[in-house]
């Protein structure tokens, strides 16, 4: 008799990037996807995308509000994992991983917002041991993806003295409005960054920049509120500096968020939040003359294990509108370890129990492709 499937619940399973993922998930044999929406109406007609596009795993729509009936929702379904793929995470509490600890489930998300993950692994590890459970936080492009690459990079090295990180999506692809509020939450404030070997400020999209991208020509970057720096400054004691910045490929965008983040450094503008779903509405015209092809790019420089200076480059180019696929794979991959029991138990952070070619395996089926270079 075959092995009964696992159930994952997915929350937030109609969004962009819980969209990608469950479509990702959906064709792996031995799973049950229990797609969660606020809308009954979205979930069944992502089961129905789903179904179209192959799909080999079983699934269940749910409407499902987490505010309001997580915890009966984990009774009822008793799931293997739940995924929260909702967001946004900055000033978001633990509420939904605790419950899902309670109910004997693993627990993984997207979150990027660096108090959310600074403070995970001590707020959660004794619950989730004490229940036998892991729960794995940041499992996305950044901390995760960003840091498995560094890991990578700097492999024996003696020191390391700068790491600056990018990422510019192709403007075509689709923004959820959970990704402009994230953004809208610190635009115009300060933003940790680690700044001549120890941790300072700069101000979110204030502080900007041109990296070079392969694939992509120059894109226009700013600072970005994320764990990057305080976590990679401190994980390879960085003498100099660790910058993260993000971009959007059409300028119109870009000079929109960069002008709202100086008004509101200078007290003229206050919380823009409410202006995530004008900025969403805008986009279709905004986006108009951009493309499908969107980056990451990650440049360390330091010693080798001999003491020789180098400069090495990791770049991902992802092509015809896959790129929205790149913040799920390292969710993928570390529900892919769980499944094997290959993590133990207590709360992590997704950079610390991955590696990097397990994340770069999960984008195989994708025009997304990566290399490493010695500049």
């Amino acid at each position: 008799m075959a092995d009964a499937p696992r159930t994952i619940l997915i929350i937030g399973a109609t969004g962009i990037f819980g969209t990608r993922l469950s479509l990702h998930l959906s064709k792996t044999a031995g799973l049950q996807l229990v797609l969660a929406s606020r809308s009954a109406a979205k979930a069944k007609a992502l089961v129905a995308t789903l179904t179209s596009e192959g799909a080999v795993a079983e699934l269940l729509p749910v409407p499902l509000d987490v505010t309001k009936a997580l915890k009966q929702s984990l009774h009822h379904l008793q799931p293997f994992a739940v995924i929260d793929c909702s967001g946004p995470f900055q000033g978001a509490g633990y509420h939904a991983a605790q419950a899902v600890i309670e109910s004997g489930a693993h627990f993984i998300d997207l979150a990027d917002a660096r108090d959310y993950l600074a403070g995970f692994p001590t707020a959660l590890n004794d619950q989730a041991k004490a229940n036998g459970v892991t729960v794995i936080a940041g499992a996305s492009s950044t901390p995760s993806l960003s840091g498995c690459v560094v890991d990578e990079l700097v492999a024996g090295w003696q020191s390391v003295d700068n790491i600056d990180i990018a990422i510019s999506p192709a403007g075509r692809s689709e923004v959820g409005q959970a990704v402009i509020e994230a953004i809208m939450s610190y635009v115009g404030k300060p933003v940790a960054v680690w700044k001549d070997g120890r941790l300072g400020e700069a101000t979110g999209w204030v502080d900007r920049w041109t990296m070079p991208m392969p694939g992509l020509g120059e894109r226009r970057v700013a600072a970005t509120e994320t764990f990057d720096a305080e976590r990679l400054g401190k994980r390879h004691s960085v003498t100099g500096r660790v910058s993260f910045g993000a971009g959007l490929e059409s300028a119109i965008e870009q000079l929109g968020i960069e002008t709202m983040a100086r008004l509101r450094s200078r007290g003229l503008l206050f919380d823009p939040a409410p202006l995530a779903p004008w900025f969403i509405r805008a986009r279709k015209l905004t986006r108009v003359t951009t493309g499908k092809s969107g980056g990451m790019v990650v440049v360390v420089e330091g010693h080798d294990g001999d003491g020789n200076q180098l400069r090495r480059q990791w770049s991902l180019l992802a092509e015809h509108d896959d790129g929205p696929y790149v913040p799920v794979m390292a969710t993928a991959a570390a529900l892919r370890k769980l499944l094997i029991g290959n993590v133990a138990t207590g709360a992590h952070l997704g950079a610390d129990i991955l590696e990097l070619d397990e994340i770069e395996a999960e984008m195989a089926p994708y025009s997304i492709t990566t290399k490493i270079e010695t500049l």
